[in-house]
């Protein structure tokens, strides 16, 4: 009997255990039903809302302007009629600064950097084209508008064209038209034919820095003022007898003295190593030989390799010659860049241009004044001598000698080490020369 009673309870336990079991799997069904509908709501919600965005959307597309390659009445017909011959020879100079062949000979050496690739919305801008618009830009007073509207092109389509034919003629044709002859006979040719135009030995080329006018930029802008009040780069170049830049410096601000460039620059570093040979040679007899040099005005230190002339002109007759031929063959230099602003009159006045584009602009500038000097591209010499005045009057600083210079405690970091003793030797020894 006791044991029917323990078998009984134990089954009335179980049968408990079993009801709480069946109630709380009902229980677990009716929660997930619920969360279930919870998160369908929810569902449905962001469905709701994201179809409201896209409807937003679509509203908006159907409000907004349709987009144009081409602004409507904007055309190329001057151009065209360049481009098709259809006006007069002169024109091809007046306003790309070369003839209708040599603008075709340079447009072949650069097509393989600016050739485009036509596609389903629109054919390529020719490379004639942008050569075309780049060379007028920098011919002229350098306005993007005014450049835009003669091709029939876009400001922001300008601006890119400009860049990449700039860098591609700096790539291309830079190492080509400017470079420092380092050969021993190209030396000694360089030196006689510059005794042969300018008059004076053992010389290859003049050397002056030029200011040319930026606008404000930003950062550290007072570096970029010169002497003048004006923001600006100091660039310098070397110029060899028939007017072309064999070396160009652009990198240093407007505030930056030229002997501070000179002494910092490759050409310095290498007539100082021996990498341009001196070449030294007798001039007058029983007197010791002289090496090959530059010419620069008083800005600049006497070295062995770089002429200038006596200080204050020279006390005596004999020097005062000296300073008047040195400063008559000197002016290559000045003619040289009288004739490179001449060509591309944006040099002239101020760069609407970032300053990092502006020292590869400046430098295809030097390149294709190279370019059109050895293809004798000639310029009118009343164009350059108003250049030249312009320039002096509103954008050069008068030259600081670098006595001058040396003397501020302001300038103590860019200050020049004194010349050698044997570079007056020399100099004394071109005096003689022209006595």
């Amino acid at each position: 009997m006791a044991d029917f009673k323990g078998i009984m309870l134990i089954l009335l336990n179980l049968s408990n255990l079993v009801v709480q079991l069946a109630t709380l799997s009902v229980n677990l069904i009716v929660l997930s039903t619920r969360k279930t509908k919870v998160y369908a709501i929810q569902a449905l919600n962001a469905s709701r809302k994201r179809l409201k965005k896209h409807l937003k959307r679509l509203n908006k597309r159907r409000t907004r302007k349709k987009r144009i390659w081409c602004r409507p009445g904007r055309t190329n017909i001057w151009w065209e009629n360049i481009l098709a011959n259809r006006t007069c020879a002169e024109e091809w100079k007046e306003n790309f600064r070369m003839s209708r062949q040599h603008f075709f000979e340079l447009c072949e050496r650069l097509r393989p950097r600016l050739a485009g690739q036509n596609t389903n919305m629109r054919d390529a801008l020719p490379v004639e084209t942008k050569v075309a618009a780049s060379l007028y830009y920098l011919a002229d007073e350098s306005k993007y508008r005014k450049v835009a509207n003669a091709f029939g092109i876009g400001k922001t389509t300008l601006s890119k064209i400009l860049r990449s034919v700039c860098l591609a003629i700096v790539e291309l044709l830079g190492k080509e038209f400017i470079k420092i002859p380092t050969d021993e006979n190209d030396i000694t040719s360089l030196a006689s034919q510059f005794y042969t135009q300018h008059g004076f030995p053992q010389c290859i080329g003049a050397i002056d820095g030029t200011h040319i006018r930026i606008k404000q930029p930003k950062g550290k802008s007072s570096e970029y003022i010169n002497r003048k009040g004006c923001y600006s780069l100091n660039v310098q170049g070397t110029c060899d007898h028939k007017y072309c830049f064999i070396d160009v410096v652009i990198k240093w601000p407007g505030s930056v003295h030229d002997a501070t460039m000179f002494v910092n620059s490759p050409i310095c570093k290498m007539l100082k190593n021996g990498t341009i040979p001196p070449c030294p040679k007798v001039i007058i007899e029983g007197e010791p030989s002289v090496p090959i040099c530059l010419l620069g005005d008083p800005a600049y230190p006497l070295n062995t390799f770089l002429m200038k002339e006596y200080e204050l002109g020279g006390t005596t007759e004999a020097e005062q010659f000296f300073g008047f031929r040195l400063s008559s063959a000197r002016m290559v230099i000045e003619c040289a860049f009288g004739r490179l602003k001449a060509r591309w009159g944006c040099l002239k006045g101020v760069l609407d241009v970032d300053l990092e584009f502006v020292p590869t602009l400046i430098y295809a500038c030097f390149i294709l004044h190279n370019y059109c000097e050895l293809k004798h591209q000639n310029l009118d010499n009343s164009t350059v001598e108003a250049v030249l005045r312009y320039d002096k009057e509103f954008t050069q600083p008068g030259v600081e000698s670098i006595d001058e210079f040396n003397s501020q405690p302001a300038n103590r970091l860019q200050q020049v080490e004194p010349c050698p003793k044997e570079a007056k030797v020399i100099r004394d020894i071109f005096k003689m020369f022209f006595e």
